[in-house]
């Protein structure tokens, strides 16, 4: 039977810091999987996927060599899945033929009052024989008269380990990047690249590689070769946009956006874009309600695969746009920045406010010609 660890970490000024009952990094986690002692369960949230993609990675790493054959006691539900509730159940049953049983599950963010109300229960009383591993972008927002279950969770914790990661360094996040590739990022270089591609962490990372492919076998990434390899990102930053609307996320849209309209992109220029790229998303959608899983989507439809992870929860909930009411708000705002007196930039800025509301209206017709 595996000992329990309390589940506390050393602190690190690195980027990606944890908050709460657990392991400050990344790294912090990594070691103390290293002993062997593991927790009932690792909750693993936040919004910096890249980081909670290798937290989660390194759990599961770190329990396959105990939990035996994978087929039968390696279980991964999605919490946004009718029956999701099993994932408690599972993490009940005796592991066949080994000392663990591991039960993952994913997007949490997602779950629904039951789900979150069990995984407290399962906190409470944890399986001696299991690793339960949730994984999400974080906790519900409370509503008004609804439960507080970031709260409930943190209070049910025992000796499970809580890791929140966010990108509230996303320099210095890059700048680890570059050093795992042997490569230099000063300080000043790195908060130059983040100006210009944003702090999303999945964004970054793929920047970060870009351009040490970019510099050669030249040890630094400075400014010029930043400058030079990203003059091209008006496209990137339109998916960064894209990606905020389709997941109706304020802060990634109105982010993009600003980057986009600050630098001087024409209004006009950018609803094109934006058209194109959500023609884009619609394939997807179809895809999506075919059955189609992530790598025949990506195969078929040129989609970033971070935005395809963000905005396939939306399609599985039908809660994307109709498609045709989607193509008609779009071609009426490409009429209107022609004619209307507001202008280009205030017709863009509506379309993005009305598009992250999720109810798109029918505008007025546009004036005819004196």
């Amino acid at each position: 039977m595996a000992n329990r660890p309390t589940g506390r970490g050393g602190s690190s000024s690195s980027a990606g810091r944890g908050r709460a009952s657990g392991p400050a990094t990344v790294a912090d986690l990594q070691g103390a999987l290293a002993t062997g002692a593991f927790a009932p369960a690792y909750l693993i949230l936040g919004r910096a996927t890249p980081l909670v993609d290798q937290a989660a990675a390194a759990v599961l790493e770190a329990v396959r060599p105990r939990m035996g054959p994978v087929a039968f006691n390696h279980t991964r539900v999605r919490a946004g899945d009718p029956d999701a509730i099993r994932a408690f159940s599972g993490a009940r049953t005796l592991p066949m033929m080994a000392d663990l049983r591991l039960v993952e599950l994913r997007d949490v963010h997602e779950a629904p009052q039951d789900v979150w109300a069990a995984l407290v229960s399962y906190l409470e009383e944890p399986s001696p024989s299991a690793v339960l591993l949730v994984v999400g972008a974080g906790f519900p927002k409370v509503e008004k008269g609804g439960s507080n279950w970031g709260a409930r969770v943190k209070s049910a914790l025992g000796s499970s380990v809580l890791m929140q990661l966010d990108a509230s360094d996303a320099s210095s996040f890059a700048a680890d990047v570059a050093r795992s590739l042997g490569k230099r990022l000063e300080r000043s270089d790195a908060e130059l690249l983040i100006e210009l591609v944003g702090q999303d962490l999945g964004r970054v990372d793929q920047e970060v590689r870009k351009l040490a492919l970019f510099v050669g076998e030249a040890d630094r990434i400075d400014a010029d070769a930043i400058v030079a390899a990203t003059g091209a990102t008006a496209e990137a930053v339109i998916w960064d946009l894209t990606a905020g609307l389709a997941a109706r996320d304020p802060e990634v849209a109105l982010g993009a956006l600003h980057r986009l309209t600050s630098s001087g992109e024409d209004a006009r220029k950018l609803l094109g874009m934006i058209a194109w790229q959500m023609r884009e998303l619609l394939k997807v959608r179809e895809l999506v309600l075919k059955g189609a899983d992530d790598r025949q989507i990506a195969s078929a439809v040129r989609i970033r695969w971070d935005l395809l992870r963000r905005v396939r929860p939306e399609m599985e909930r039908g809660t994307f746009p109709d498609p045709a009411e989607l193509l008609r708000r779009l071609a009426t705002a490409n009429r209107h920045m022609n004619s209307h007196r507001a202008g280009a930039d205030r017709i863009l800025e509506g379309l993005v406010l009305e598009m992250l509301s999720g109810r798109l209206r029918r505008p007025p017709p546009v004036p005819r010609p004196r």
